[in-house]
């Protein structure tokens, strides 16, 4: 009789156990091999943008609700040195950056489908391109991608916008071409 009793018992825990052991998915090791999900767009040296960075805004299906998209710092010396962007389904994705020192840029971002089909634990929607941008500490060019000086930098994903406008300050559009009203 204690040999059936063990075999009940046993049996179900010893396959429990080769189940929760052995299965795919997040039991596994496959989350080592996920494609990243999640844009960084900031400082490279940790440079704070408080001044700089004057509002921050996002546009398209893919991206995350704006009140959770933040420029936060390090929490110890800096407030502002980044943002992130997850995407919350495949499609595009504008990031704008209003800056107080040269023209507002707008980010391209695009996000596609999610890896978690056929048993895989991955989630979420992978980065189509690039998953760091660069903003410059000073206005010296537009956000980046990639290492200047190199074959990986660009500028690709970012869009310029000027409103070319003579009656505000110089923003690099065509009004930089008229002489100053003294």
């Amino acid at each position: 009789m204690k040999l059936s009793i063990l075999a009940l018992v046993g049996a179900p825990a010893l396959g429990f156990a080769l189940a929760v052991f052995t299965a795919p998915g997040c039991a596994s090791s496959c989350g080592e091999n996920c494609p990243t999900t999640t844009v960084y767009i900031g400082s490279n040296d940790n440079h704070e943008l408080n001044g700089i960075l004057a509002d921050l805004e996002v546009n398209g299906p893919a991206c995350p609700p704006r009140y959770s998209v933040l420029c936060v710092g390090d929490m110890s010396t800096t407030g502002c040195t980044h943002t992130s962007i997850t995407g919350t389904q495949p499609g595009w994705c504008d990031v704008e950056f209003v800056f107080s020192d040269r023209p507002t840029e707008v980010l391209h971002l695009q996000f596609g489908p999610t890896m978690n089909a056929n048993g895989s634990c991955c989630r979420g929607y992978p980065v189509v391109g690039p998953s760091l941008y660069v903003i410059p500490d000073k206005p010296t060019g537009p956000i980046y991608s990639g290492t200047q000086g190199t074959g990986t930098y660009s500028t690709d994903a970012i869009t310029i916008l000027t409103d070319a406008a003579a009656d505000g300050p110089r923003d690099a559009g065509a009004d930089s071409l008229l002489p100053d009203a003294e």
